[in-house]
């Protein structure tokens, strides 16, 4: 019997009030990326700086959540994961007081990094508290976590339009200090003053963290970046940092095959199940955030659509991949891995053609296209998912999933140096949507190699 079992069914302080203030708490991961892109236009012109500037605001973001959830994570299960959901939440409220003083995209970048460590400190430390009170319908009450999340994306641009028209780009920061205060209220409330407050499940082990991993994938990603973003005086297009991005990552590789608990488990990606889905997880998340970022700047700039209005044309998109989440569920419960995959790429590739006359296009055809990428969404984030969780060993789980977040933010970081090098000229943005309608034909080629739960390994 493993040690999460021996938990409790929950008395009724671990009900209702309980579930709410976890959904506040995760997604605020999901608003804070969502928000931001209807803002982008006026934080360019804000912060005094020209489109490049997009990859430092958005990747800055994905950057600090990739490395610090893992890492937070592990850090919660051995010092108290209350104590992390509560320095979270206090995180996010001093980031959204400090961040809108900056007046420099340095110290907004600074400020976007500390932001993502919050989030990161509270999300996988909230799930933890899930397993661990809520352990008998713990599906549930994820499954409720993941529509929460789907309508923080849907509603999040136009929530963000609303409020940048009403007030200023500020008010998106703003927003973050009553959602974590209701949250940490909600929290002390249903377990004040906790003696019990660090996690009661002992390991056989102390927990060895993978710090050089963890160093050595955070300056590799981040010398990628440099070298990608040159035209940024950020940045060093020199030929060294090309070299020194290809040498930290080979160091990487070897550093994680040598360690018997990488950070990221590289081993894995020899098996041809695991390796093909996280291909897919990367270029579909790739697709999916061209489109959340780049299209409300070309609506803006080049189609004169208010905040409000893209914000709303954007709902169309993530308003049904919410909505359509429990079909994913339904695919991802049967054998076929294959076919739901295919279908997901071959309903992205309308979506992503439709839109490749977007200089032109009618606002109803917009919206039929982001629907059909919506709806590609909704089966393939789920079934993905899956796919990587059954291609990973069983008791290596919940490293699965910190991976699969991880390809998905990598997917995000690409999708910023797109965008960034696309939106100088409304002929950019169609040459993008060409280049993601050819990426959503490369997924529909890679699905082609799963293998469903019937067919043997």
């Amino acid at each position: 019997m493993s040690p999460e079992s021996t938990v409790a069914m929950p008395s009724k302080k671990w009900g209702l009030a309980f579930i709410i203030a976890i959904l506040i708490c995760v997604v605020l991961n999901p608003l804070n990326s969502s928000t931001i892109s209807v803002a982008l236009p006026k934080l360019l012109r804000a912060l005094h700086t020209t489109s490049s500037g997009i990859t430092w605001i958005v990747s800055a973001y994905y950057l600090g959540s990739a490395i610090a959830q893992p890492v937070m994570g592990k850090f919660g299960d051995k010092w108290g994961r209350e104590r992390f959901v509560y320095a979270g939440l206090l995180l996010m409220i001093v980031t959204a007081v400090l961040a809108p003083l900056s007046t420099s995209l340095g110290v907004f970048v600074f400020w976007r990094i500390i932001q993502a460590v919050g989030t990161s400190m509270i999300y996988p430390n909230a799930i933890g508290l899930v397993r661990q009170y809520r352990s008998k319908d713990l599906g549930k009450v994820l499954g409720w976590i993941g529509m929460a999340g789907g309508i923080a994306v849907a509603v999040g641009p136009t929530i963000g339009g609303f409020l940048i028209d009403l007030t200023s780009w500020h008010a998106i920061f703003w927003l973050n200090i009553p959602i974590s205060l209701l949250a940490m209220g909600l929290l002390l409330w249903i377990h004040p003053r906790s003696k019990n407050i660090s996690n009661p499940i002992k390991a056989s082990k102390p927990l060895r963290t993978d710090w050089a991993g963890i160093v050595f994938f955070a300056t590799a990603v981040t010398t990628w970046l440099l070298y990608a973003n040159a035209a940024h005086p950020f940045a060093n297009p020199e030929l060294l940092t090309l070299g020194l991005s290809a040498l930290l990552t080979m160091g990487l590789i070897v550093l994680e095959f040598r360690h018997d608990s990488p950070i990221i488990p590289v081993q894995w990606f020899r098996l041809p199940q695991f390796a093909l889905s996280s291909l897919i997880t990367v270029i579909t998340n790739l697709v999916m955030y061209c489109i959340l970022y780049g299209l409300p700047v070309f609506l803006e700039t080049e189609r004169s659509y208010s905040a409000t209005k893209s914000g709303l044309l954007l709902l169309s998109f993530a308003g049904v991949m919410s909505i359509a989440s429990p079909l994913g569920g339904h695919f991802a419960q049967g054998k076929s891995r294959k076919w739901p995959i295919v279908l997901a790429g071959l309903l992205l590739f309308f979506g992503t053609f439709i839109l490749c006359w977007m200089d032109i296009l009618p606002i109803y055809f917009m919206i039929l296209g982001l629907a059909l990428i919506g709806v590609s969404f909704a089966i393939s984030n789920v079934v993905i998912q899956q796919i990587v969780l059954e291609s990973a060993p069983p008791s290596d789980t919940g490293q699965a999933s910190g991976v699969y977040t991880l390809l998905r933010y990598i997917g995000t970081i690409l999708s910023s140096l797109l965008v960034s090098s696309a939106m100088t000229h409304l002929s950019g943005a169609v040459h993008l949507f060409i280049w993601l309608t050819i990426a959503s034909v490369l997924t529909i080629l890679l699905s082609l190699g799963l293998r469903d739960l019937h067919q043997p390994s």
